[in-house]
């Protein structure tokens, strides 16, 4: 179950599709709970419900199919996990080392330090992105 837009930015309804085909079941014409409850509960043999991570949505799902097992859609997942790195590397965006500029002289090489420029150790800089 996901929404769609009648008129973006206005009126909203739900759509329910069959994971297994992706192929639409059902468009309900809102996205009030009462009305996907009582859909929901015509269907007592709905074994899972595939979700986005809206309230209204879990609320629904629970009152209207209480035996079904909820999960996240593969996109909703996807989209969180980009979301979740962008701010991430935002966060820690002064860590990474500027590119250099080749020049025509030869350069030292430069011996590998324990830290990483913004002063954290490896592991604690992958604990800090891990937490999202």
């Amino acid at each position: 179950m996901d929404e769609y837009a009648h008129r973006k930015g206005r009126i909203y309804g739900t759509v329910l599709a069959d994971v297994e085909t992706r192929r639409p079941i059902d468009l309900q014409p809102d996205r009030e709970a009462d009305t996907l409850a009582a859909w929901l509960a015509k269907r007592p043999d709905i074994e899972i419900v595939c979700r986005d991570r809206a309230p209204f949505y879990a609320e629904d799902a629970t009152r209207g199919a209480p035996q079904a097992l909820q999960v996240a859609d593969r996109w909703h997942l996807w989209h969180n996990l980009g979301e979740a790195a962008e701010k991430c590397v935002y966060r820690h965006r002064g860590c990474l080392r500027p590119i250099p500029t080749p020049s025509d002289e030869p350069q030292e090489k430069a011996q590998p330090t324990a830290l990483s420029p913004c002063r954290l150790p490896q592991n604690r800089l992958r604990t800090a992105c891990r937490a999202f």
